[in-house]
């Protein structure tokens, strides 16, 4: 059994809300250096840059989760975590073909760019990511799932493209057991559900200012779902664990 200080929700150079110095090799240094034992990179709607940055977060011990950040047809912003590249990548594959066929305007949005271990740009993507994808948040939710991944709720409690501000409730027969929450206040739509911290980092000096530390025996999706549910010492602590901070 070992714990865990996590940040599971950053962004790199490729999603063009983020900075250009969200390099591989920078998000990794960054986050060894604030003591993060455990990431995950989640652009929105794609995980182009997994496979770079889990090689360089595996030289240098740093583990790591293949993530995504999707948008529902509702607006509201959704996390899918994955096991491994093959599962991520078929699921991103899908995701994209459901994208609108609308061009980015790096002017107004940012640049969509691929890079290397060495920062090389590999690539341009010239199809905007900042859009929704034609499918609800229960049929994303499902197709999640049925990828072998973990649904999160993305910052549940945020005016833009959180789920309590767009819908107003947490939909019936939807089950997340974990939902991201970065106020300093659990709302009282996230019930019992287990809470994640991360930082939503959109640039380096953001990475770490929120974390949530998880106990478990391996990092995988399976194990973060027991340490949800307090299986056998497994266990999930952030600065909201403390008593009274439910609304």
């Amino acid at each position: 059994m070992r714990s865990y200080v996590a940040d599971l929700h950053i962004h790199t150079c490729l999603s063009p809300c983020g900075s250009l110095y969200m390099t591989p090799q920078a998000i990794v240094t960054t986050a060894l250096s604030h003591g993060i034992d455990l990431i995950a990179i989640t652009d929105h709607n794609t995980c182009a840059m997994g496979d770079v940055v889990a090689r360089i977060a595996e030289r240098e011990g740093l583990s790591f989760l293949y993530g995504i950040e999707l948008q529902t047809r509702e607006e509201v912003h959704l996390l899918a975590y994955f096991d491994d590249a093959v599962s991520c990548s078929s699921f991103s594959e899908m995701v994209y073909a459901l994208l609108p066929d609308i061009p980015n305007d790096p002017e107004y949005f940012g640049d969509q760019v691929v890079v290397d271990e060495e920062e090389n740009i590999v690539r341009v993507e010239k199809k905007l990511l900042l859009n929704s994808i034609d499918l609800s948040l229960e049929e994303l939710t499902e197709r999640i799932r049925t990828h072998g991944g973990l649904a999160v709720p993305a910052h549940v409690d945020r005016r833009t493209f959180g789920l309590i501000e767009q819908l107003g409730f947490f939909p019936e027969g939807i089950l997340f057991p974990l939902v991201e929450v970065v106020g300093d206040r659990i709302p009282p739509e996230c019930g019992d559900a287990g809470v994640l911290r991360s930082s939503d980092a959109h640039d380096l000096e953001q990475i770490g200012r929120r974390t949530t530390v998880f106990t478990m025996m391996e990092v995988s999706v399976e194990e973060i779902l027991l340490a949800v549910s307090s299986v056998d010492g497994r266990a999930v602590r952030t600065d909201l664990s403390l008593g009274g901070l439910r609304e």
